[in-house]
């Protein structure tokens, strides 16, 4: 999970979210409550949070990923608008633009309708996931066992197969290009000429090119990626040469 930027609200929410709002209101206090309102009747009243402009403005603001496990649910049309405090416990949220996540269907079941105003967890456009998860192999960790680190983990399922497989993927790449740095610096340090030196640390700069690209914001996992990368001693120390 990774700190999102949300962008600003879209155009078709801010023109007609109050109408829509007040229209769901009306039809909850008629029936005497939101689970009370028929199938056939709810589903035109709320399916508006799901136009075309909402979502691509939400999911570009998460590079087409999961905000909350960041698979690329896009790619095979499985993301959703996820409603963070849920619309059946919080009906007067269900067209709140800073309401809205990206998410999968995965994460979406999973989390059902957890209620995140009585037991909060971390949402990414709000506060730096960074502050509270850490990584021990492939699987995610509350940093310093903090309460709603795990209770994130816990609702949305992070640490399940489907997620851990993929990770221990990208793990075995990240030590294979690890490794290949370490040989790198061991072959730097070995030049004996300076034309060598600067030749190999060519090399070394254009392998930490190849390795960073797996913490960008637009690929899947990026946090994981930005979390062994910082405890990651030849890539460190491959820095520093660069730098130096």
């Amino acid at each position: 999970m990774i700190k999102l930027n949300r962008k600003p609200k879209p155009q078709i929410l801010m023109q007609n979210e109050k109408t829509w709002s007040s229209n769901l209101m009306s039809a909850i206090a008629s029936h005497g409550g939101y689970s009370k309102i028929p199938k056939e009747e709810k589903e035109p009243l709320i399916n508006h949070y799901k136009h075309k402009d909402i979502k691509s403005n939400l999911f570009e603001s998460s590079r087409q990923k999961c905000a909350f496990c960041e698979t690329k649910p896009g790619e095979s049309g499985n993301i959703e608008v996820e409603h963070f405090a849920p619309k059946a416990i919080y009906p007067n949220l269900t067209f709140e633009w800073s309401n809205f996540l990206p998410c999968c269907r995965k994460c979406n079941g999973s989390k059902l309708d957890h209620d995140t105003v009585q037991e909060p967890i971390i949402n990414p456009y709000n506060v730096d996931p960074e502050d509270f998860f850490d990584y021990q192999d492939v699987r995610i960790t509350a940093k310093n066992n903090n309460a709603i680190g795990k209770l994130t983990i816990d609702t949305c399922g992070l640490n399940s197969v489907r997620l851990m497989e993929p990770r221990a993927k990208i793990l075995i790449s990240l030590n294979s290009y690890s490794q290949s740095l370490e040989d790198a610096i061991t072959n730097y340090q070995n030049a004996d000429t300076a034309a060598k030196k600067t030749i190999r640390k060519r090399k070394i700069a254009e392998s930490l090119e190849i390795i960073e690209k797996f913490t960008q914001p637009t690929e899947v996992f990026s946090g994981y990626c930005k979390f062994y990368l910082k405890t990651c001693e030849p890539f460190n120390m491959a820095k520093k040469i660069i730098e130096e």
